[in-house]
């Protein structure tokens, strides 16, 4: 405990001294004892009571400045022994008072709250000083410290504490060396120093860690005659350290010459341990948050990319130059063998040398920790990497040359887990320029490894489920035959989700008596339930449409029968449509629609037109009306079939993408079925789409 603060410890006002009176330069005065003349002032005194011309009676300089007391009394009146400067004036102590002054620019009559301290220098060494008192006031910050302090102080042994435990300095800069020529008690009791001291510059109190800038500072402010306000380590005569806040006030005569400096001193290292320890617990919160975010971005950037290598090539990018100088990630296949790795390095001068790290890797000893992690042998690792030791973990003098010129440092080495297994490891290392890594470094990167490794295995499992899902679908979808006079296409583009295995299909196949039938269809679900039901819907129509060589009509209305016998629950839409031959080169075409979005015609002379349909959806049960249409398609005219993810779009409506695919298709008819397909799916759907697609595309040929 510090010197004030252990004098004030039992009285109650200690903890509250520096906050309520520190950290501000107050007015001070030199008045004369006997006759109550202020002598010399200083610049805030001058503010304090504008206009006053030294020397000048005390009442006079009270009245200027406003003074009352903190009950609101006059207390400019010389007979008024409740005035402290009165009592000042005739060489009594004041200990410390709570008085008001006037804000000469305050215009909402707020006034300045000052505590005043009154010392007789009767026990000056300096002649100049003997029958004068040191009068100070110091601004009170806090009005709550301030009504505690005044309540503790209202017994007159608090108030001799805190006016003893003020430590007030004067030194006169006339002198050579600005030596000390007074000091109270309380300056002995902070910094152990006594009168012996009096007589010579107060230097004495600096010490190996005093900045020397502040110092520069307060000398600065002394050469000019200004107020200064520093806090700086200073050094008691133990040789104990202590921060020492101290302001620093030139005393000046009516001529304006700089008589004294008054200086008032305060130990508040329990304040700023207090404020460092603040500072440090903040900065360990502020550097847990920031590795908390580093992981979070890494995690949610890997997790936004489905590509498993892509996934894989971007891990080491995510950690440079954040995280580490450079860095590189091994990936293991399931026989433990090493089938990828990716090197990163933040000097873009650097990139050839970490690419032919990847292509060199394999040169790695597998004594290199980057293979014992990847073997499982041992965890998470932390070591400086000397450049003798790159020798002994490489075989070849290439690679070793390529990590010293990607540089070398300190590093570590982490795991990357899936399912309890490592998967890989993830290097990094700080280069010769950063500083080291820390265990709290090791600690992040740990972390970041379990996290990548499931990132990185969710994307592969993705990339697997969505392979698996492709597969499935493709197998229920046979490709087409083209038929006599008919050109035919298709198109199955997946959704982007892996889960979302659709229930799109197509078909078109020949019937016995030469027809052409041509299919699209959707099953309502997106799991491989819908998947397996599409298959069995798309059977069934197959079965129907071929048996008799059936009209669209009656395959829908006996679907709708055998969906209901058979006791499948399936809801789907769909148009089945039928290409019959003519005498001449054109086609009749005859369809049904089952609640499916209406197939769409380029007639060859660039005309648009909608093969309309009012029916409702498969799998309501037997006995629904279907309606079957007809129509001729022109030879050189282009059928096109599609499903609801061609045209479905969140921020436009229906009718907007359906306008838009008859002008896309109005623009495309000219191209080849196959061409036009790939044209029509790359207009309509530039970024992909969430749903699954399926497109037919059927062109009159000339027979």
């Amino acid at each position: 405990m510090d010197g004030t603060n252990a004098a004030l410890a039992g009285r109650g006002i200690g903890d509250q001294l520096p906050e309520v009176l520190h950290g501000r330069p107050g007015a001070v005065l030199l008045v004369h004892v006997g006759d109550g003349t202020v002598l010399f002032a200083n610049p805030l005194a001058e503010q304090l009571a504008p206009g006053v011309t030294l020397p000048c009676p005390v009442d006079e300089w009270s009245r200027r400045a406003g003074l009352e007391s903190s009950a609101g009394d006059d207390i400019t009146d010389p007979a008024n022994d409740a005035s402290p400067l009165s009592r000042i004036a005739h060489g009594e102590p004041v200990h410390g008072e709570r008085v008001t002054a006037a804000r000469s620019s305050d215009m909402s009559g707020v006034r300045e709250a000052l505590w005043v301290v009154g010392l007789p220098l009767s026990d000056a060494s300096a002649d100049q000083l003997h029958g004068l008192a040191l009068v100070v006031l110091l601004p009170l910050r806090e009005e709550g410290m301030v009504r505690d302090a005044q309540e503790s102080a209202e017994q007159l042994h608090s108030r001799a504490v805190l006016a003893s435990d003020l430590s007030f300095t004067i030194s006169d800069p006339n002198l050579p060396d600005n030596p000390l020529v007074w000091i109270n008690p309380a300056f002995e009791k902070v910094t152990g120093y006594g009168k012996d001291v009096v007589g010579q510059n107060c230097r004495f109190l600096q010490g190996p860690d005093t900045d020397v800038e502040a110092v520069r500072r307060i000398r600065k402010a002394l050469r000019e005659g200004d107020t200064i306000t520093e806090l700086l380590l200073n050094y008691r005569k133990d040789g104990t350290a202590f921060w020492n806040e101290v302001v620093i006030s030139p005393v000046k005569d009516s001529t304006g010459r700089v008589t004294h400096f008054v200086g008032v001193q305060s130990d508040v290292t329990l304040r700023v341990q207090a404020e460092r320890e603040r500072d440090a617990a903040l900065a360990v919160a502020r550097d847990a948050r920031r590795r908390l975010e580093f992981l979070s971005g890494v995690t949610d950037k890997l997790s936004e990319v489905l590509d498993p290598l892509a996934a894989q090539d971007l891990l080491p990018s995510l950690v440079v130059p954040d995280f580490a100088e450079w860095a590189f990630a091994t990936l293991l296949d399931a026989t433990g063998r090493t089938r990828h790795i990716r090197a990163s390095h933040s000097d873009p001068a650097r990139a050839s040398d970490a690419a032919r790290f990847q292509e060199l890797h394999a040169a790695l000893g597998d004594n290199s920790l980057s293979m014992q992690v990847l073997r499982g042998e041992v965890g998470p690792s932390l070591v400086t990497v000397e450049d003798d030791h790159v020798d002994a973990v490489t075989r070849t003098e290439e690679i070793a040359q390529v990590l010293r010129r990607l540089g070398l440092g300190s590093a570590v080495v982490v795991p990357l887990r899936a399912r309890g297994q490592v998967t890989g490891s993830l290097t990094l290392l700080s280069g010769p320029d950063r500083p080291p890594f820390t265990e709290d470094d090791l600690a992040t990167a740990t972390d970041l490894g379990a996290r990548a490794g499931v990132a990185l295995e969710n994307a592969r499992l993705y990339a697997q489920q969505r392979t698996s899902s492709e597969t499935l679908q493709r197998s229920l979808l046979t490709d087409p035959r083209d038929a006599p006079g008919l050109s035919i296409a298709t198109r199955y583009l997946p959704a982007a989700e892996a889960a979302q295995v659709g229930g799109d299909w197509y078909d078109a196949f020949t019937q016995p008596d030469g027809s052409s039938v041509v299919v699209i269809g959707d099953v309502m679900g997106h799991d491989v339930s819908a998947a397996a039901a599409m298959g069995q819907v798309r059977t069934l129509v197959r079965a129907l449409a071929y048996d008799r060589a059936a009209e669209p009509a009656e395959v829908v209305g006996r679907l709708d029968g055998l969906l209901a016998g058979l006791g499948m629950t399936t809801l789907a839409t769909a148009v089945v449509l039928q290409v019959v031959a003519g005498d001449d080169d054109d086609r009749h075409v005859r369809w049904c629609t089952a609640g499916h979005l209406p197939p769409v015609v380029v007639d060859p002379d660039g005309s648009v037109r909608v093969l309309e349909g009012d029916g409702i959806v498969l799998g309501l049960g037997p006995g629904q009306v279907r309606t079957q249409h007809e129509s001729t398609l022109p030879v050189g005219s282009v059928l096109l079939l599609y499903t609801d993810g061609l045209v479905e779009r969140r921020d436009r409506s229906m009718t907007d993408r359906l306008g838009e695919l008859r002008e896309v298709a109005r623009d495309l008819g000219g191209l080849g079925v196959h061409d036009l397909c790939d044209a029509l799916l790359a207009r309509m759907l530039p970024e992909g789409s969430d749903d699954d697609v399926a497109i037919v595309a059927l062109r009159v040929e000339p027979r």
